[in-house]
């Protein structure tokens, strides 16, 4: 008996003994082998932790079990840096006997821990999933007859995936699926032809786009699924199935059967235990927000099939078919429900041919606190859509957003609709509009609507239109734009074009009435904060759009445009092309009444730009100083002005991003028309007295029926000669000055007693002729430079007064003279520098050179002395007379 125990308990160590060698002994052979197994068969690189690569017979006894520890897949070439496949731990358990003897070898479980697939397919098709090698990269082997003839088969019974994630995208469509936290569970006998297998597949968070768009957001994915296996007639039947998208969930029964290049099926599915709470849940998670503190009752139905053969020239027939009956829908903070809801609707796929589809909703109906709305729609033809819509009902905008709220947004409104519109896209592709038929009528009372993108509000107190194929006509519209009333009337068309084009041109025409237009409330502002938290606030510019052919013909009491005040507003704005035009508008500004045309456009590249032709009646003087800066910039002497003045003027240019005038583009010419005004406190005539000593002692300048001409050139103004009363005298002023106040004018004080004048004047002349001047009438002309703030003044010369000569000679002369003294001194600091750069004999080369120059310039001197003389005997009246012999 001892020695009977002896040997059983020697088999049983050698057998635990056997359990643990063998693996160890077999293991390097069996990795070895089954990495050369993989790099002949795959294109792609594979990694694991050959530390975690095992083989037990312990874990599964008296199975086999391998498993190998933080396995991948990764790509090569252009997926070289995407990994397809990664996991924590993959095991096999293995029959061990069919392994080691049979020709079948089963496969008891395959697991995977916690796995990251990742599946990507490029543009062109090319996806990194592909990487077996085709059987002209596998090395053929030898294999005997019986070998082929009794071939080697592999039949899994159970698998397990747990925590896994997969990715799908493919860049070819655009489309995505991501599955996250997937768990699935599988068991069937594939060793055998006929056998159920059964499946349970959890997703906690499912995502689907396509095209840009995502449909379903992280929505809970459940499906439990048993089919019956044939595989030897490969005909698969549909047992107990139920598939879940969040709360909304089917069951489907039928077929696929394929045992040849065929595929025949016949699936039908139904809604299992859904209401309209469930239909809600599918709405994707970006929207999720909407539905808190919503709750939603009735029943729903959902059914259909998918039917027929599937082949190279046929597809099978598809139908689904949705009704809700008595549903309700109720916000918790509003106590008037969205009740009585019914909608049947259907999709029908009868064959490839996609002029056969369809989609109807052939009823919609639903009541909002007495209120009904319904409508219907048939869309047919997904080759050359087919489209038939109708609506009709009533409808309280504030009473919808308290049901279903719209954050950041205040809407309220009663809107009474009837709508029918039915007709081809060939139809509307080819402009062919009366045949869409399109009509109906639209009221809207008490209509408001204020947003995060609309902050001032807009409203409509009552409006009614009606439609047609060609235009909307809108016969009546009473409403408001923030601080602007609006009363229109008139008509659109093109707007079937408009809305389903992306390059029409959307056309009409209004009367248009207001009170009051407050375009600063909507004027673009970018603001931009400083440390000093100063307003640093600038406008941009006002875009027309390209695509809007509008006349408005207005008629507003009130326009307020930044500081201005425009009232009595009639005309045309004509807004076409990117461009606003003014067509004969009439307007007061400033106590001054204006006629206009011109044009603003800003289609064309750069800057915007802008054209007018202005006629102005009686315009203030100052008040145009303080509202317009274009004044203030050109025309800076108008701020020590009062009058009024009148003018026709054309101008032109460009504008900077903050809507103000560039001024070096600036063009423009008219006349100017002052009946009466004056300027005090005027520095000029300080300046001139200086120069003069007339008396000026009332400082100020009158001017009475004044008639200029002037012109606006690259920002710079010009004006020709007129006169004005300076000091009592009438003065002829012509000249320019620069947008940034630099002046260029002459100034010829006419018919000035020569003994009023200082000595400056008297000194200079006599100086010159060697007489002095008495109790003539002289014109004295001057040269005014500097700025507006700090003007100089130059004596250029006089002529005798009533002569019709403006002092051309005396500042010609004087000219001369100036010329002269310039060069005197030019010549004298070239001779400074040079006594302290060079050498004794150039020094005295340059003195010689210095001295023929001197001369030079006293013989030019002598000469304009001499014609000064003569002029100032001109102005005297004629040559003195010469003394005779021996007496006077």
């Amino acid at each position: 008996m001892k020695k009977v125990v002896m040997i059983i308990g020697t088999l049983v160590v050698l057998l635990l003994l056997a359990m643990i060698l063998v693996p160890i002994i077999f293991k390097d052979d069996i990795q070895q082998a089954i990495d050369q197994e993989l790099d002949k068969n795959l294109n792609a690189s594979i990694y694991y932790d050959t530390d975690a690569f095992g083989i037990s017979l312990f874990r599964s006894f008296p199975n086999l079990s391998v498993s190998v520890g933080n396995f991948g897949i990764a790509g090569i070439e252009q997926f070289e840096e995407d990994t397809l496949l990664s996991v924590d731990e993959f095991s096999i358990t293995v029959d061990i006997m069919s392994a080691i003897g049979g020709d079948q070898i089963k496969i008891l479980n395959v697991s995977l821990e916690r796995p990251v697939i990742q599946i990507l397919v490029l543009e062109d098709g090319s996806a990194n999933y592909d990487i077996v090698k085709s059987s002209g990269e596998v090395a053929p082997e030898e294999t005997s007859e019986e070998e082929s003839a009794s071939g080697l088969s592999v039949g899994i019974r159970k698998w397990t995936i747990s925590n896994a994630d997969v990715i799908y995208y493919d860049s070819s469509l655009p489309f995505y699926v991501t599955l996250f936290d997937l768990n699935h569970s599988g068991s069937g006998d594939f060793t055998q032809d006929v056998f159920d297998m059964i499946t349970s597949t959890t997703v906690s968070e499912l995502s689907l786009g396509y095209d840009g768009d995502e449909y379903i957001t992280d929505k809970l994915l459940t499906a439990d699924i048993t089919m019956a296996m044939d595989l030897a007639n490969m005909n698969f039947r549909f047992k107990e199935n139920r598939v879940g998208l969040n709360d909304f969930a089917i069951e489907f029964d039928g077929f696929i059967d394929m045992p040849a290049d065929d595929i025949t099926m016949e699936i039908n599915y139904a809604g299992k235990d859904i209401d309209l709470r469930s239909v809600l849940s599918l709405i994707p998670g970006l929207y999720a927000g909407y539905l808190d503190g919503i709750s939603a009752s009735g029943s729903v139905g959902f059914d259909g099939y998918v039917k027929g053969t599937y082949n190279e020239n046929s597809m099978p027939m598809v139908a689904a078919n949705f009704r809700v009956n008595d549903g309700k829908l109720s916000y918790e903070e509003y106590p008037v429900p969205m009740e009585e809801i019914t909608i049947s609707a259907g999709f029908d796929y009868p064959s490839a041919d996609l002029r056969e589809s369809s989609f109807t909703m052939d009823n919609f109906s639903m009541k909002l606190d007495g209120e009904t709305v319904t409508a219907s729609l048939l869309f047919r033809d997904f080759e050359d859509y087919y489209w038939d819509f109708k609506l009709d009902g009533n409808a309280d905008l504030e009473k919808i957003t308290k049901i279903i709220p719209v954050e950041g947004v205040d809407l309220k409104g009663k809107v009474n609709a009837t709508l029918q519109t039915r007709g081809r896209m060939s139809d509307l592709e080819a402009e062919e509009y009366q045949k869409l038929t399109t009509s109906g009528s639209m009221s809207v009372s008490d209509f408001q609507y204020s947003g995060e993108d609309l902050p001032q509000g807009f409203g409509i107190r009552s409006t009614q239109a009606s439609f047609n194929p060609s235009e909307i006509v809108l016969s009546e519209f009473k409403g408001n734009a923030g601080r602007t009333d609006l009363n229109l009337s008139g008509k659109i068309t093109n707007y079937l074009e408009y809305a389903l084009s992306d390059d029409a041109t959307l056309s009409g025409s209004f009367d248009f009435v207001s009170a009051k237009v407050d375009i600063n409330e909507w004027m673009v502002s970018d603001e931009t904060e400083t440390e000093e938290e100063e307003d640093t606030s600038t406008m941009e510019v006002i875009r027309i759009p390209a695509n809007i052919d509008f006349i408005l013909t207005s008629d507003i009491k009130e326009i307020l445009y930044d500081n201005l005040a425009i009232k009595d507003f009639r005309g045309e704005l004509i807004i076409r092309d990117g461009a606003l035009a003014l067509n004969e508008v009439d307007f007061e500004l400033l106590d001054g009444s204006f006629t206009m045309n011109g044009l603003y456009e800003t289609s064309l590249p750069g800057d915007p730009t802008y054209s007018y032709d202005l006629n102005i009646k009686d315009l203030s003087i100052p008040e145009s100083f303080k509202a317009f800066s274009t004044v203030q910039k050109l025309a800076p002497f108008a701020e020590k002005m009062d009058g009024k003045f009148s003018t026709n003027f054309q101008i032109s240019g460009a504008l900077a991003e903050d809507m103000s005038p560039i001024y070096e583009t600036m063009q423009g010419s008219g006349l100017l028309e002052i009946a009466q005004a004056s300027l005090s406190n005027v520095k000029l005539l300080t300046a001139a007295s200086s120069v003069s000593s007339l008396d000026q002692k009332d400082g100020s300048v009158s001017l009475r029926d004044v008639l200029m001409q002037a012109e606006i050139r690259d920002g710079s103004v010009f004006i020709d000669p007129f006169d004005m009363k300076m000091a009592g005298y009438t003065t002829t002023i012509a000249g320019s000055n620069t947008i940034d106040g630099q002046l260029n004018y002459t100034m010829t004080m006419k018919e000035v007693s020569a003994g009023a004048v200082g000595d400056a004047v008297t000194s200079a002349i006599s100086s010159l002729t060697g007489t002095k001047l008495s109790g003539s009438k002289i014109d004295i002309n001057f040269g005014v430079g500097g700025n507006f703030t700090d003007p100089t003044v130059k004596l250029l010369g006089v002529s005798p007064a009533g002569s019709g000569d403006t002092g051309a000679k005396s500042t010609v002369t004087t000219a001369a003279k100036v010329k002269i003294d310039e060069q005197k001194e030019a010549l004298t600091q070239q001779v400074d520098e040079k006594k302290e750069e060079l050498k004794t004999e150039v020094l005295n080369a340059a003195d010689q050179k210095t001295d023929e120059a001197k001369e030079q310039i006293l013989k030019e001197a002598d000469k304009a002395k001499a014609a000064a003389k003569d002029a100032v005997k001109g102005l005297l009246g004629g040559k003195k007379k010469k003394k005779k012999k021996g007496g006077k």
